[in-house]
């Protein structure tokens, strides 16, 4: 019997290289058959999981696996087919489904994939139900696995578009022309779909999936692309997603990309000026600009601090009971959508915002402060505060800095790396102080 590698879910499930473990047939079959148990353990009848995928060329061998091994734990698979997350998400909170699995690496290459797991109410598994799982998949051994089967379910997409109709009742694109950039991913169909079903003349950028070509140079990892689109066909609005579709990058009518802080200043004003921003507080992670803080203190609203993770600022929208929450890198929380990052249904809630106003003015008070990220190899990762050195570096530099700027200093996490990011009123006095803080921590810890 071959040896059994431990399963390790990281922040947003199972992730790799497609074939190579944990995302191999026999790692695949073992998660199924063990979320089928835990299925079982919730008591009821026979349960029943939803399936997506966002269109990698691995995704049907991927499914196959999974469904032999839910099947061998009596569980019944329906297939959503090409969809973005936040798609399947809804659907599993909204229809009568126990679980949902998305087959998807969200913003990695093509050769990658991986599984998101979602509960019966759309969220993704706690820590201790995935915990839980990894456990399970150790222990099964699911034999002489069966011809797959599914039942297919892509008339569900329906509903979820029904849905985001129904969420905005006024909005109505009639005579706007709106580009799209779906990064040839889940949300290739979707999107411009939708947006039409509103009245949109759209463009589309990045709808063609071919399995392979999923953010290739295209999608919210590349928004030039979707900004050169907009000022040559003269929209309006561009909505630019990654591969899922759970993250958002947009562009304004002048063609400026316009991330997920703009949108979180956007979104934190216009909601604390209508009252509508409970405990009058915004989530966001440590990487925000500070831009971002320096907008929202200007229009009275506070600012909660996560570190990085999307999963991160849910824990901490769910403790604060905050309206809106998310990361630069666009992916967006708001409560009403039951805290289920979506890039389309962001672009929705900013073009039901505008109500004729440019893009462009609606954004105008967010101000960028310049910043800089210097990565440095480390040999080590010892406390920073501890080398007296770096200790002594960074407080020079804060310092420095004062209230016009600001220090990051963390290791990566997953790579011997110590990032360095300075945030201040001018790129010259960035590029400085990183190189400065830098070369003393390259002088201490260099790999």
């Amino acid at each position: 019997m071959s040896t059994i590698r431990p399963i390790e879910f990281g922040t947003d499930g199972l992730r790799g290289r497609a074939g190579d473990p944990p995302i191999e047939p026999e790692s695949l079959r073992r998660v199924g058959a063990a979320l089928g148990v835990l299925l079982q353990q919730t008591g009821g009848e026979r349960h029943r999981v939803l399936i997506g995928n966002d269109g990698r060329e691995s995704a049907p061998w991927i499914l196959d696996c999974l469904v032999q091994g839910l099947m061998a734990a009596d569980a019944s698979v329906a297939d959503l087919g090409l969809c973005t997350t936040p798609a399947l998400a809804s659907l599993v909170r909204t229809e009568p489904f126990q679980a949902g699995v998305m087959i998807s690496a969200s913003h990695n290459p093509a050769h990658d994939n991986g599984i998101k797991i979602f509960a019966s109410d759309g969220t993704k598994l706690r820590d201790e139900d995935e915990a839980t799982l990894a456990s399970l998949a150790q222990e099964l051994r699911p034999e002489n696995p069966g011809q797959p089967r599914t039942r297919q379910a892509e008339d569900l997409l329906l509903r979820y578009e029904q849905l985001l109709g129904e969420r905005f009742p006024q909005l109505d694109l009639t005579g706007k022309k709106i580009c799209v950039d779906a990064a040839n991913g889940g949300g290739s169909v979707i999107a411009p779909r939708v947006l039409r079903a509103f009245g949109a003349e759209v463009v589309e950028v990045g709808c063609e999936p071919d399995g392979f070509n999923i953010n290739d140079g295209v999608g919210a990892l590349h928004p030039e692309v979707l900004a050169k689109a907009v000022v040559e066909h003269g929209a309006c609005f561009g909505i630019c997603l990654d591969g899922d579709g759970d993250r958002g990058i947009f562009v304004d009518e002048l063609g400026s990309v316009r991330d997920g802080d703009d949108v979180l200043s956007l979104f934190g004003r216009r909601l604390h000026g209508a009252g509508e921003l409970p405990g009058n507080q915004v989530v966001a992670t440590v990487m925000s600009n500070l831009g971002l803080h320096r907008s929202l203190q200007e229009a009275g609203v506070g600012l909660r601090i996560t570190p990085v993770g999307d999963r991160n600022v849910f824990l901490a929208m769910g403790e604060s009971g905050a309206a809106v929450g998310g990361e630069q890198s666009g992916h967006i929380l708001f409560r009403d959508h039951h805290l289920v990052g979506d890039g389309l249904y962001t672009g929705l809630r900013i073009l039901d915002l505008l109500r004729g106003q440019p893009a462009s003015a609606a954004f105008a008070g967010f101000r960028r402060y310049p910043q800089k990220l210097v990565n440095v190899k480390v040999r080590e990762k010892p406390d920073l505060a501890t080398i007296p050195a770096i200790a002594a570096a960074a407080k020079a530099v804060e310092q420095e800095l004062g209230d016009d700027g600001r220090l990051l200093l963390r290791y990566s996490g997953t790579e011997p790396k110590c990032r360095v990011m300075i945030e201040a009123v001018d790129v010259a006095t960035c590029e400085r102080l990183c190189q400065q803080l830098a070369d003393v921590i390259r002088a201490e810890l260099g790999g």
